[in-house]
């Protein structure tokens, strides 16, 4: 979600994740290994002679069994639970969406549909390795200070809420046609020239430090109940991830025995929503809360009955979306954002599923793609947009499985879920209190994975500390000082819509700081080396792999389509035929069973 992940997912010589621990594979996998024990001795060594260098049980173009894919596929599903249900629960309320609770469940359902449909576009047409697109928290604070303005104000009688949703729509829409034209284009490797781990710091950094307010609104509804979540989170996810918690399991070489599966670490957040969220329960059944106690459960239970069991959503189920030039100007600020946070991305999946780095044709078609689902999202309305997602990158490192058909199992478990609007009526009854716990923490983890990135800058560095610095306190005073109400109207230029674009872009802190930290950044002399790009650029070009560069190559005889068309070969996103060497079946030691297909 959000950042520039590849600090959070930074794998070692081995491919897998830092922590030592991280790097034994879980042993779900022999839920469903024996679909292959029919296979020869011989052709069973020659099929792990690369992967067991890295570890993987199954890499990018491999098919596991059908259940484990299934299994897998739910897994990654839980695992973007928490920061794909926390974006529709914070825009909800910004657009004033009151007690319509219901409406509120079929945001939820549209924002996993949508997410589901990005990740199946991504993996079979983008960047094609195994990652989840999701809801992204760049988008928030430019959402927020479109929201601000005073013709979309809750307490003046305005419009109601379809119509602030129709607004955002229209600035995603329009905002994201800039993440296309850099993709398809091919300009991103002049932009990332001037942009380094120097000006994404302070970006990211300022979009978990903007949400601070929406964190502690929520978590003040109950404290008790918020730090119980809190606790439960850290507890989880930090000192119980190496403890591994038997499951009953069968399979034909073994018949029925245990396997150990590191649950805590794998399912952090929503354990401790469920636990959280069962004390509530507890607590509400013995009349422990008062009646108006936002940490009761039965405030919204009405929602479930209320919501459909099926619904579709489609373009313009809110309306036709509305364009401003205000509201335009301030998203690009995020889609720029959310653009920089992918690319990290895309190498550390790489690196963890046994693919070889992107080469730029892959990387700008993916950005090209996230772009047209960033349109996508927002003309079926899931009040968001559409980024990669680390956490699932990180759980590619933990199950040692970076197969891509399990990313597209767990897209259709999305887009089932999706359609069930009793799934998303059930996500809105979680008490506010426990949401508030897992804003706080994750909220903190944005903030932190932004100053993350300057792990590759030297800070004993007057220059660079200056530029973190005065771009991050910046990001914060400016937005803050506009938002006072006494300077609601200074900025008067003598056209409106002018002053109302300076004032989205004003309130917006992480467009603040990353243009700050850019012009610092590139006009105070400095060194590579200093401006962190050596660093940078070698954590995102690994040398060793376990797969062809054919990974990248598009599926359903598309790219030999394109190489039989002249002109395609100056395409900045169409796979050149140089990059089409040996597949994977054809090199000695792969797998040949279980790379059946390449689609």
């Amino acid at each position: 979600m959000t950042d520039l992940h590849l600090k959070v997912v930074n794998t070692g010589e081995d491919g897998a994740l830092t922590t030592k621990d991280d790097m034994e594979a879980t042993t779900i996998i022999d839920l469903v290994a024996d679909d292959n024990q029919d296979n020869s001795a011989n052709d069973s060594l020659t099929k792990s002679s690369n992967r067991l260098r890295k570890g993987l049980q199954y890499a990018v173009e491999d098919n596991p069994p059908f259940l484990l894919t299934l299994i897998l596929g739910f897994q990654h599903y839980l695992t973007m639970f928490g920061s794909t249900i926390a974006v529709p629960l914070l825009v909800t309320p910004a657009m004033c969406i009151g007690d319509d609770i219901v409406s509120k469940s079929e945001v939820i359902g549209t924002i996993f549909f949508v997410s589901g449909i990005a990740t199946l576009f991504q993996t079979n047409f983008g960047i094609r390795l195994p990652i989840v697109q999701g809801a992204t928290f760049a988008f928030l604070a430019p959402t927020f200070a479109i929201l601000a303005l005073p013709e979309f104000a809750c307490d003046t009688g305005g419009p109601d809420w379809r119509t602030r949703m129709r607004e955002i729509q229209g600035a995603i829409m329009v905002a994201s046609l800039v993440q296309v034209v850099v993709g398809f284009s091919g300009i991103l490797g002049f932009m990332l020239r001037f942009i380094g781990p120097l000006v994404i710091a302070p970006t990211i950094t300022l979009v978990g430090l903007s949400l601070f307010g929406a964190a502690a609104d929520f978590a003040g509804t109950h404290w008790g109940i918020s730090f119980l979540t809190i606790a439960l989170i850290l507890l989880f996810s930090q000192y119980l991830r190496s403890f591994r918690i038997p499951f009953p399991g069968y399979t034909r070489a073994k018949g029925c025995h245990l396997v150990y599966l590191k649950a805590f670490q794998l399912f952090p957040v929503i354990l401790a929503v469920l636990t959280s969220w069962a004390f509530c329960y507890i607590l509400t059944s013995l009349e422990v809360f008062s009646e108006a106690d936002l940490a009761r459960t039965d405030t919204r239970s009405d929602v479930l009955s209320n919501a459909k069991w099926i619904m579709f959503p489609y373009p313009g189920q809110w309306g036709l979306p509305t364009v401003s030039m205000a509201s335009v100007l301030g998203m690009i600020s995020g889609v720029l954002a959310s653009m920089i946070e992918s690319i990290g991305d895309y190498y550390a999946c790489a690196r963890l599923s046994g693919a070889p780095p992107p080469p730029r044709h892959a990387v700008n078609r993916a950005v090209g793609i996230e772009g047209l689902m960033c349109i996508l999202a927002g003309a079926i309305g899931s009040g968001n947009g559409s980024t990669s997602y680390s956490e699932n990158i990180g759980a590619i490192g933990i199950t040692q499985v970076g197969s891509r058909r399990c990313v597209q199992a767990g897209a259709a478990i999305m887009i089932v879920f999706g359609m069930l609007g009793k799934v998303g009526a059930l996500f809105v009854t979680i008490p506010d209190p426990v949401v508030g716990g897992v804003f706080c923490t994750m909220f903190a983890m944005i903030a932190a994975i932004g100053v993350s990135n300057l792990q590759f800058v030297d800070m004993n560095s007057a220059r660079n500390l200056i530029v973190f610095g005065f771009s991050v306190v910046m990001g914060l005073a400016i937005p803050y000082w506009i938002n006072k109400p006494e300077n609601a109207s200074i900025i008067e230029t003598g056209a409106p819509d002018f002053d109302q674009i300076i004032v989205v872009l004003l309130k917006t802190g992480m467009f603040v700081g990353g243009v700050i930290a850019f012009i610092l950044d590139n006009t105070i002399p400095g060194t590579k080396e200093e401006r962190g790009f050596l660093g940078w650029n070698t954590q995102l070009n690994p040398d060793d792999t376990d797969c062809g560069a054919t990974v990248y190559d598009l599926p359903f005889g598309l790219t030999d389509l394109f190489n039989r068309l002249p002109f395609c070969h100056y395409l900045p996103f169409c796979p050149p035929a140089a990059d089409r060497t040996h597949s994977t079946a054809e090199r000695p030691g792969s797998d040949n069973d279980r790379t059946v297909n390449h689609n």
